[in-house]
Protein backbone atom coordinates (compact mmCIF):
# COMPACT_ATOMS: atom_id res chain seq x y z
CA UNK A 1 0.00 0.00 0.00
CA UNK A 2 2.77 2.44 0.87
CA UNK A 3 4.58 1.75 -2.40
CA UNK A 4 1.36 2.45 -4.29
CA UNK A 5 1.06 5.89 -2.71
CA UNK A 6 4.61 6.79 -3.63
CA UNK A 7 4.33 5.70 -7.24
CA UNK A 8 1.21 7.77 -7.88
CA UNK A 9 2.63 10.82 -6.16
CA UNK A 10 5.73 10.71 -8.34
CA UNK A 11 3.56 10.60 -11.43
CA UNK A 12 1.53 13.60 -10.31
CA UNK A 13 4.52 15.77 -9.52
CA UNK A 14 6.09 14.92 -12.87
CA UNK A 15 3.01 16.33 -14.62
CA UNK A 16 3.69 19.68 -12.96
CA UNK A 17 7.33 19.67 -13.98
CA UNK A 18 7.27 18.36 -17.51
CA UNK A 19 9.83 20.92 -18.67
CA UNK A 20 12.32 19.89 -15.97
CA UNK A 21 13.89 16.57 -15.10
CA UNK A 22 12.53 15.10 -11.87
CA UNK A 23 14.80 12.77 -9.91
CA UNK A 24 13.18 10.63 -7.19
CA UNK A 25 15.03 9.60 -4.04
CA UNK A 26 13.89 7.11 -1.41
CA UNK A 27 16.31 5.45 1.02
CA UNK A 28 13.91 2.78 2.25
CA UNK A 29 14.39 -0.83 1.24
CA UNK A 30 12.82 -1.82 -2.09
CA UNK A 31 11.45 1.68 -2.65
CA UNK A 32 11.61 1.67 -6.44
CA UNK A 33 12.89 5.26 -6.65
CA UNK A 34 15.67 6.25 -9.03
CA UNK A 35 18.13 6.86 -6.20
CA UNK A 36 18.56 5.78 -2.61
CA UNK A 37 21.25 8.37 -1.81
CA UNK A 38 20.40 12.07 -2.00
CA UNK A 39 23.93 13.36 -2.64
CA UNK A 40 24.29 10.93 -5.53
CA UNK A 41 21.09 12.33 -7.06
CA UNK A 42 22.37 15.88 -6.61
CA UNK A 43 25.66 15.05 -8.32
CA UNK A 44 23.81 13.46 -11.25
CA UNK A 45 21.31 16.30 -11.69
CA UNK A 46 21.66 19.26 -14.03
CA UNK A 47 21.03 22.89 -13.12
CA UNK A 48 17.29 23.55 -12.97
CA UNK A 49 16.31 19.96 -12.14
CA UNK A 50 13.93 18.89 -9.37
CA UNK A 51 14.80 16.28 -6.76
CA UNK A 52 11.79 14.81 -4.99
CA UNK A 53 12.41 13.17 -1.61
CA UNK A 54 10.05 10.58 -0.21
CA UNK A 55 9.17 10.33 3.48
CA UNK A 56 11.39 7.89 5.33
CA UNK A 57 12.24 6.83 8.88
CA UNK A 58 15.89 7.30 7.91
CA UNK A 59 17.64 10.63 7.50
CA UNK A 60 19.06 11.54 4.09
CA UNK A 61 22.20 12.86 5.79
CA UNK A 62 24.04 16.11 5.07
CA UNK A 63 24.29 17.38 1.50
CA UNK A 64 26.15 19.94 -0.60
CA UNK A 65 24.38 21.73 -3.46
CA UNK A 66 26.63 23.20 -6.16
CA UNK A 67 24.05 24.12 -8.84
CA UNK A 68 20.54 25.54 -9.02
CA UNK A 69 18.19 22.79 -7.86
CA UNK A 70 14.77 22.37 -6.31
CA UNK A 71 14.66 19.80 -3.54
CA UNK A 72 11.10 19.09 -2.50
CA UNK A 73 9.35 16.88 0.03
CA UNK A 74 5.75 16.06 0.74
CA UNK A 75 5.55 18.20 3.90
CA UNK A 76 6.93 18.16 7.43
CA UNK A 77 3.98 16.99 9.55
CA UNK A 78 4.63 13.31 10.40
CA UNK A 79 0.92 12.72 11.03
CA UNK A 80 0.27 13.07 7.30
CA UNK A 81 2.64 10.33 6.17
CA UNK A 82 2.44 7.43 8.63
CA UNK A 83 4.85 9.11 11.03
CA UNK A 84 7.55 9.64 8.39
CA UNK A 85 8.92 12.81 6.77
CA UNK A 86 11.84 13.57 4.48
CA UNK A 87 14.66 14.67 6.82
CA UNK A 88 18.03 16.17 5.90
CA UNK A 89 20.69 16.96 8.49
CA UNK A 90 22.59 19.95 7.07
CA UNK A 91 22.46 21.68 3.67
CA UNK A 92 25.47 23.57 2.30
CA UNK A 93 25.27 25.80 -0.78
CA UNK A 94 28.45 26.28 -2.82
CA UNK A 95 29.48 27.43 -6.30
CA UNK A 96 26.68 28.58 -8.60
CA UNK A 97 23.77 27.31 -6.54
CA UNK A 98 21.89 30.62 -6.78
CA UNK A 99 18.08 30.47 -7.01
CA UNK A 100 17.84 26.99 -5.50
CA UNK A 101 14.66 26.08 -3.64
CA UNK A 102 14.17 23.91 -0.56
CA UNK A 103 10.53 22.95 0.05
CA UNK A 104 8.44 20.72 2.27
CA UNK A 105 11.33 19.16 4.20
CA UNK A 106 12.65 18.82 7.74
CA UNK A 107 16.29 19.82 8.24
CA UNK A 108 18.69 21.12 10.86
CA UNK A 109 20.59 23.89 9.11
CA UNK A 110 21.37 25.69 5.87
CA UNK A 111 24.66 27.52 5.32
CA UNK A 112 26.99 28.73 2.59
CA UNK A 113 30.32 26.96 2.20
CA UNK A 114 33.47 27.87 0.32
CA UNK A 115 32.91 28.37 -3.40
CA UNK A 116 35.48 27.21 -5.92
CA UNK A 117 33.84 28.31 -9.17
CA UNK A 118 31.35 31.02 -10.08
CA UNK A 119 30.47 31.88 -6.48
CA UNK A 120 26.85 32.99 -6.44
CA UNK A 121 24.44 32.02 -3.70
CA UNK A 122 21.81 34.74 -4.15
CA UNK A 123 18.04 34.38 -4.42
CA UNK A 124 17.56 31.19 -2.41
CA UNK A 125 13.95 30.28 -1.61
CA UNK A 126 13.45 28.37 1.64
CA UNK A 127 9.72 27.63 1.94
CA UNK A 128 7.39 25.40 3.97
CA UNK A 129 10.04 23.53 5.95
CA UNK A 130 10.53 22.43 9.55
CA UNK A 131 13.85 23.89 10.74
CA UNK A 132 15.55 22.61 13.88
CA UNK A 133 18.65 24.82 13.99
CA UNK A 134 19.54 27.68 11.64
CA UNK A 135 19.65 29.38 8.27
CA UNK A 136 22.91 31.24 7.71
CA UNK A 137 24.01 33.29 4.71
CA UNK A 138 27.53 33.73 3.36
CA UNK A 139 30.17 35.54 5.41
CA UNK A 140 31.36 37.29 2.23
CA UNK A 141 29.54 40.54 1.41
CA UNK A 142 26.83 40.32 -1.24
CA UNK A 143 27.40 36.63 -1.93
CA UNK A 144 24.00 35.57 -0.56
CA UNK A 145 21.62 38.47 -1.19
CA UNK A 146 17.85 38.35 -1.68
CA UNK A 147 16.96 35.14 0.15
CA UNK A 148 13.27 34.47 0.77
CA UNK A 149 12.48 32.51 3.92
CA UNK A 150 8.74 31.95 4.22
CA UNK A 151 6.14 29.56 5.54
CA UNK A 152 8.60 27.69 7.77
CA UNK A 153 8.31 26.29 11.28
CA UNK A 154 11.37 27.05 13.45
CA UNK A 155 10.99 24.50 16.19
CA UNK A 156 12.92 25.67 19.26
CA UNK A 157 14.49 28.59 21.09
CA UNK A 158 17.94 27.85 19.65
CA UNK A 159 16.88 28.34 16.02
CA UNK A 160 17.99 31.47 14.20
CA UNK A 161 18.02 33.28 10.87
CA UNK A 162 21.43 34.87 10.32
CA UNK A 163 21.92 36.76 7.08
CA UNK A 164 25.52 37.65 8.04
CA UNK A 165 26.73 41.25 7.85
CA UNK A 166 27.04 42.67 4.36
CA UNK A 167 24.09 40.69 3.01
CA UNK A 168 21.09 42.58 1.62
CA UNK A 169 17.42 42.20 0.71
CA UNK A 170 16.40 39.21 2.79
CA UNK A 171 12.70 38.55 3.31
CA UNK A 172 11.73 36.65 6.45
CA UNK A 173 7.98 36.31 6.23
CA UNK A 174 5.04 34.19 7.34
CA UNK A 175 7.13 31.91 9.56
CA UNK A 176 6.44 30.49 13.02
CA UNK A 177 9.63 31.32 14.90
CA UNK A 178 10.91 30.10 18.23
CA UNK A 179 14.29 31.75 17.95
CA UNK A 180 16.18 34.88 16.95
CA UNK A 181 16.83 37.07 13.89
CA UNK A 182 20.48 38.06 13.42
CA UNK A 183 22.30 40.60 11.21
CA UNK A 184 19.42 41.75 9.00
CA UNK A 185 20.03 45.32 7.84
CA UNK A 186 17.78 48.12 6.59
CA UNK A 187 17.40 46.49 3.15
CA UNK A 188 15.62 43.48 4.66
CA UNK A 189 12.10 42.86 5.90
CA UNK A 190 10.63 40.76 8.70
CA UNK A 191 6.89 40.54 8.21
CA UNK A 192 3.84 38.45 9.15
CA UNK A 193 5.68 36.05 11.42
CA UNK A 194 4.67 34.69 14.80
CA UNK A 195 7.47 34.86 17.37
CA UNK A 196 7.04 32.74 20.50
CA UNK A 197 8.88 33.19 23.81
CA UNK A 198 8.52 30.72 26.66
CA UNK A 199 11.08 32.40 28.95
CA UNK A 200 11.20 35.35 31.33
CA UNK A 201 13.50 37.21 28.93
CA UNK A 202 14.35 36.66 25.28
CA UNK A 203 16.36 38.34 22.53
CA UNK A 204 14.29 38.49 19.35
CA UNK A 205 16.72 40.59 17.25
CA UNK A 206 20.51 40.72 17.49
CA UNK A 207 22.85 43.02 15.53
CA UNK A 208 20.02 44.15 13.27
CA UNK A 209 20.47 47.74 12.03
CA UNK A 210 16.93 48.84 11.14
CA UNK A 211 15.28 46.08 9.12
CA UNK A 212 11.59 46.67 8.40
CA UNK A 213 9.59 44.79 11.06
CA UNK A 214 5.89 44.83 10.19
CA UNK A 215 2.74 42.82 10.88
CA UNK A 216 4.23 40.26 13.26
CA UNK A 217 2.71 38.74 16.40
CA UNK A 218 4.96 38.38 19.46
CA UNK A 219 3.63 35.82 21.94
CA UNK A 220 4.88 35.03 25.44
CA UNK A 221 3.94 32.19 27.75
CA UNK A 222 6.51 33.10 30.43
CA UNK A 223 6.96 36.28 32.45
CA UNK A 224 8.43 38.22 29.51
CA UNK A 225 8.07 41.99 29.88
CA UNK A 226 10.20 43.23 26.97
CA UNK A 227 10.77 42.32 23.32
CA UNK A 228 14.53 41.91 23.57
CA UNK A 229 16.81 43.78 21.17
CA UNK A 230 20.57 43.25 21.31
CA UNK A 231 22.58 45.89 19.48
CA UNK A 232 19.59 46.44 17.21
CA UNK A 233 17.57 49.43 16.13
CA UNK A 234 14.02 48.43 15.24
CA UNK A 235 11.00 50.54 14.32
CA UNK A 236 7.96 48.31 14.75
CA UNK A 237 4.94 48.94 12.53
CA UNK A 238 1.55 47.22 12.94
CA UNK A 239 2.70 44.41 15.23
CA UNK A 240 0.88 42.69 18.11
CA UNK A 241 2.32 41.72 21.49
CA UNK A 242 0.50 39.40 23.88
CA UNK A 243 1.37 37.55 27.07
CA UNK A 244 -0.58 34.38 27.82
CA UNK A 245 0.89 34.59 31.31
CA UNK A 246 -0.76 37.97 31.90
CA UNK A 247 2.46 39.98 32.15
CA UNK A 248 2.60 43.48 30.70
CA UNK A 249 5.08 43.75 27.81
CA UNK A 250 6.73 47.14 27.29
CA UNK A 251 5.18 49.02 24.34
CA UNK A 252 6.93 48.63 20.99
CA UNK A 253 8.65 51.66 19.47
CA UNK A 254 7.02 52.66 16.19
CA UNK A 255 3.47 53.12 14.96
CA UNK A 256 0.12 51.32 14.79
CA UNK A 257 1.23 48.54 17.10
CA UNK A 258 -1.30 46.69 19.26
CA UNK A 259 0.57 46.30 22.54
CA UNK A 260 -0.62 43.72 25.08
CA UNK A 261 -3.55 42.75 22.86
CA UNK A 262 -5.06 39.29 22.49
CA UNK A 263 -4.73 38.38 18.77
CA UNK A 264 -7.78 36.11 19.16
CA UNK A 265 -6.66 33.00 17.32
CA UNK A 266 -9.13 30.35 16.24
CA UNK A 267 -7.71 27.79 18.67
CA UNK A 268 -4.48 28.32 20.63
CA UNK A 269 -5.03 27.37 24.29
CA UNK A 270 -2.69 28.78 26.94
CA UNK A 271 -1.50 25.35 28.01
CA UNK A 272 -0.50 24.23 24.52
CA UNK A 273 0.81 27.28 22.65
CA UNK A 274 3.90 25.28 21.67
CA UNK A 275 1.81 22.45 20.21
CA UNK A 276 2.24 23.78 16.69
CA UNK A 277 0.52 21.06 14.65
CA UNK A 278 -2.60 20.92 16.79
CA UNK A 279 -3.16 24.67 17.12
CA UNK A 280 -5.01 26.96 14.71
CA UNK A 281 -3.24 30.29 14.37
CA UNK A 282 -5.83 31.74 12.00
CA UNK A 283 -7.37 34.95 13.35
CA UNK A 284 -11.06 34.92 14.24
CA UNK A 285 -13.35 37.28 12.37
CA UNK A 286 -13.41 39.66 15.36
CA UNK A 287 -9.64 39.66 15.92
CA UNK A 288 -8.06 43.13 16.15
CA UNK A 289 -5.42 41.88 13.69
CA UNK A 290 -7.86 41.33 10.81
CA UNK A 291 -6.90 43.64 7.93
CA UNK A 292 -4.81 45.65 10.41
CA UNK A 293 -1.44 45.07 8.77
CA UNK A 294 0.55 47.85 7.15
CA UNK A 295 -0.40 46.36 3.76
CA UNK A 296 -4.12 46.13 4.61
CA UNK A 297 -4.05 42.34 5.11
CA UNK A 298 -4.12 40.40 8.38
CA UNK A 299 -1.35 40.59 10.94
CA UNK A 300 0.33 37.22 11.48
CA UNK A 301 0.92 34.04 9.51
CA UNK A 302 -2.01 34.29 7.13
CA UNK A 303 -1.53 37.88 5.99
CA UNK A 304 0.64 39.27 3.19
CA UNK A 305 -1.46 37.25 0.70
CA UNK A 306 0.48 34.13 1.64
CA UNK A 307 -1.18 30.71 1.92
CA UNK A 308 0.40 29.43 5.13
CA UNK A 309 0.22 25.65 5.54
CA UNK A 310 1.12 24.30 9.01
CA UNK A 311 1.74 20.90 7.43
CA UNK A 312 4.48 22.30 5.18
CA UNK A 313 3.04 21.06 1.91
CA UNK A 314 4.62 22.95 -1.01
CA UNK A 315 2.38 25.14 -3.14
CA UNK A 316 1.07 23.67 -6.39
CA UNK A 317 2.13 20.18 -5.34
CA UNK A 318 -0.59 17.49 -5.41
CA UNK A 319 -0.77 15.38 -2.28
CA UNK A 320 -2.75 12.17 -1.71
CA UNK A 321 -5.90 12.29 0.40
CA UNK A 322 -7.18 8.72 0.14
CA UNK A 323 -6.49 5.38 -1.49
CA UNK A 324 -9.16 2.69 -1.46
CA UNK A 325 -8.70 -0.84 -2.78
CA UNK A 326 -12.03 -1.99 -4.24
CA UNK A 327 -11.14 -5.65 -4.72
CA UNK A 328 -9.03 -6.72 -1.76
CA UNK A 329 -8.73 -10.34 -2.94
CA UNK A 330 -6.93 -10.71 -6.27
CA UNK A 331 -5.91 -13.91 -7.98
CA UNK A 332 -2.44 -14.07 -9.57
CA UNK A 333 -2.34 -12.17 -12.86
CA UNK A 334 -5.56 -10.23 -12.19
CA UNK A 335 -5.90 -6.45 -11.76
CA UNK A 336 -5.93 -4.67 -8.41
CA UNK A 337 -8.54 -1.90 -8.61
CA UNK A 338 -7.72 1.27 -6.67
CA UNK A 339 -9.59 4.56 -6.20
CA UNK A 340 -7.09 7.35 -5.61
CA UNK A 341 -7.93 10.92 -4.55
CA UNK A 342 -5.44 13.79 -4.52
CA UNK A 343 -5.64 17.52 -3.92
CA UNK A 344 -3.40 20.23 -5.29
CA UNK A 345 -2.52 22.92 -2.75
CA UNK A 346 -2.89 26.33 -4.33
Amino acid sequence: MKTLKITIFCTLISFLSFSQTVHTVDNRDQSGAQYTDLQTAINAASAGDIIQLHPSPNTYGSITIDKMLTIIGLGHNPANSNGEVATILNITFINNSASSEIKGLTFNSINCGLSTTSPNQDNMHIINNRINASITGASTDNLSDAWIIEGNYFTNTSTNVNSQSGTNDWQVKNNFVRGIIVNLNNTSIVTNNIFLSTASSDTFFSNCPSPMVNNNIFLATGTLTEIGLSNSSITFVSNITYSYFGATIDPLSGSNNLDNTDPMFENVPFGSVTDFYNNNFNLTSVSPGVNAGSDGTDIGLFGNNFVFDPNGRPNLTPYPESITITNSVVAPGQTLNVDFTATQKQ
